[in-house]
């Protein structure tokens, strides 16, 4: 009976100690993750903003890149966004949530808008959230366009499960490239006739060298590809026409964060 009291109390106090090592490993790394996903989600706010750290750009990156090979320092990285972007709400009201039928989105009552400003403190571009659905699962995606809603200004992809080599190339900076300069007067038509953006096979000019609505195709990913305009043309529906009523709102609030 004692060799059975022992057993049982060896395996129990085993148990106790690797859970306890186990929770203890899992607080931190939960905090070291939690970290990196913070320095992942301001990385391609900056990226979509054309933010890049000091004596480089966009053009120093080869076609395959990512948001990754960005040589941020973490401080720089911190600072930028803290310098340059400010995160603001705007209340939703049930009109424009109208606007967000087949859309990933999950916006209730307010949304969340990323405001860049320019050296003499004028709005410069505004940032949002976009969801989507791609071949294996959901896309999400940070977008800018300009103060005016005339253009886009930069995209990235934050979140994808799209087959390596094929769908996952969103994620390089040939793909992104079309989206800098892309043409949004098409989502000011009262028709969506043809859609406001458009894919195509083949483009022969960025659009920064040529403004279009259109992007070119990833080849044999065409159902990634489809799911990323589909994105496009229903989130930034929503976006801009949040943005286009709330001006006068918008102001308020970022006067009133000037003054405090």
């Amino acid at each position: 009976m004692k060799k059975a009291f022992f057993t049982v109390g060896f395996m129990l106090a085993v148990t106790v100690f690797f859970i306890f090592i186990l929770a203890f490993v899992h607080e931190i790394s939960g905090q070291r993750i939690t970290r990196n996903l913070a320095i992942q989600k301001m990385r391609s706010i900056l990226y979509a903003f054309n933010i890049f750290p000091e004596g480089m750009g966009e053009k120093n990156l080869s076609e395959t890149s990512t948001t990754a090979d960005v040589p941020w320092k973490e401080a720089d990285l911190v600072n930028a966004m803290k310098q340059r972007i400010k995160t603001i709400t705007l209340p939703v009201f049930a009109q424009q949530r109208e606007l967000l039928k087949g859309s990933f989105l999950s916006i209730q009552d307010s949304a969340e808008i990323y405001v860049l400003f320019d050296h003499e403190g004028n709005i410069a571009a505004y940032g949002f959230p976009l969801r989507g659905k791609g071949l294996w699962g959901t896309i999400s995606a940070f977008a800018v366009v300009s103060s005016d809603f005339s253009r886009m200004l930069g995209i990235d992809f934050t979140d994808q499960v799209e087959t390596p080599g094929l769908g996952a190339r969103i994620l390089e900076k040939e793909f992104k490239s079309y989206f800098r300069g892309l043409d949004l007067k098409n989502f000011f038509q009262p028709i969506f006739e043809p859609l406001p953006i458009v894919m195509v096979s083949k483009k022969d000019h960025s659009n920064l060298e040529q403004s279009t609505n259109s992007i070119q195709a990833i080849t044999g990913a065409t159902q990634t590809c489809n799911g990323v305009v589909n994105m496009i043309n229903t989130d930034l529906r929503f976006y801009i026409r949040l943005l286009s009523e709330n001006r006068e709102v918008l102001n308020r609030i970022l006067l009133w964060e000037e003054l405090e």
